[in-house]
């Protein structure tokens, strides 16, 4: 079947829209929930208890301090600091676990991470898809995403392009370039905001097409990012060696400490990983989307362009914070 899929979708041509339909996710325990996710790309799951936020806020003013004029943008994945990444992990899954339990069967949490907004005008995030961090043609993975504030134009609330999860390939990574990068500024226009209240629980595939904005409120914007995979994945990441024409992706299985414990997410990012075990390669056409296609599809899927979408407009002053604490 996966063959005869594979078979059926060749190189995109300016006539042809190359098609392709994520599995639904099989460890959410709520069938709308998943059903929901599966059509538009995301919903909110409730929310936290205050004790759960109190614990949270205060285990990230244990740990961070920046200061940053200009702004920034901080993942705790791309420290090089393993025993903090560590900290991080598993004080967060603790803490939610009772949540996540909850809300999720068979499945494993692979990360638990912090992203902060550092207030200021370098502290925009590109548009962008997360890597691929799984066999998509036989699992989807979910990312759940909790404010620790509320969230809004002002602070960079998240803003995703609804339905983009099915638009583009299957195979992700920092080393190749996303489908959209030549028509970025026409994807940007359909991005929707999401506003949050603190605590509240998005969950999201990780496939769509996302943002935030540059955080103009004079304060942190914090929020707890969790990667959430059925128990039996593994864990891959894809490369491509972009210096060797029509060089295969290829497929590299990692051990299930990976999004812990790799230290090069950011520094060296564009390598082949010196870790995992190479289990496969893919000629999956990974070539730039036209805006024709990408309008074609806005309209299959009845996506307007957003009328606010002037603010989501890319500044170019971007400025990525590699440790927890940094020095003016």
């Amino acid at each position: 079947m996966i063959t005869e899929l594979i078979n059926k979708i060749t190189k995109r041509s300016s006539n042809e829209i190359v098609k392709w339909l994520p599995i639904k996710q099989s460890f959410i325990n709520e069938e709308e929930y998943t059903n929901v996710i599966h059509d538009k790309g995301y919903v909110i799951a409730g929310k936290l208890t205050e004790d759960q936020l109190s614990q949270l806020r205060k285990l990230y003013s244990e740990l961070h301090n920046f200061q940053q004029q200009e702004g920034g943008m901080f993942y705790s994945v791309y420290s090089r600091d393993v025993a903090y990444r560590k900290k991080v992990n598993d004080d967060i899954r603790a803490i939610l676990k009772p949540t996540y339990d909850t809300l999720f069967h068979d499945y494993k949490t692979v990360i638990n991470s912090y992203i902060v907004k550092v207030s200021g005008p370098e502290s925009e995030f590109s548009l962008h898809q997360d890597s691929t961090g799984l066999d998509e043609m036989k699992y989807s993975c979910v990312s759940v995403w909790i404010p620790l504030q509320d969230t809004n134009n002002t602070n960079g609330c998240l803003s995703v392009v609804p339905h983009s999860h099915k638009m583009f390939s299957p195979y992700r990574g920092i080393s190749f370039p996303q489908q959209f990068e030549n028509i970025s500024n026409t994807v940007r226009k359909y991005l929707q905001p999401i506003e949050m209240k603190a605590g509240e629980i998005l969950l999201f595939d990780n496939r769509l097409v996302h943002t935030s904005g540059v955080n103009s409120l004079g304060e942190d914007r914090v929020v707890v990012m969790s990667g959430i995979f059925p128990s039996d994945a593994k864990i891959v990441s894809c490369f491509k060696d972009t210096t060797v024409e029509n060089s295969p992706i290829e497929i590299i299985e990692q051990a299930d400490d990976y999004l812990i414990t790799f230290e090069n997410f950011f520094h060296d990012c564009t390598c082949r990983p010196e870790t995992g075990t190479l289990i496969g390669t893919s000629n999956w056409d990974t070539s730039q989307m036209s805006e024709k296609q990408f309008l074609v599809l806005c309209k299959e899927y009845g996506l307007k362009e957003n009328s606010n979408c002037d603010y989501w407009k890319a500044s170019e002053r971007q400025s990525i914070i590699g440790e927890p604490v940094t020095k003016q």
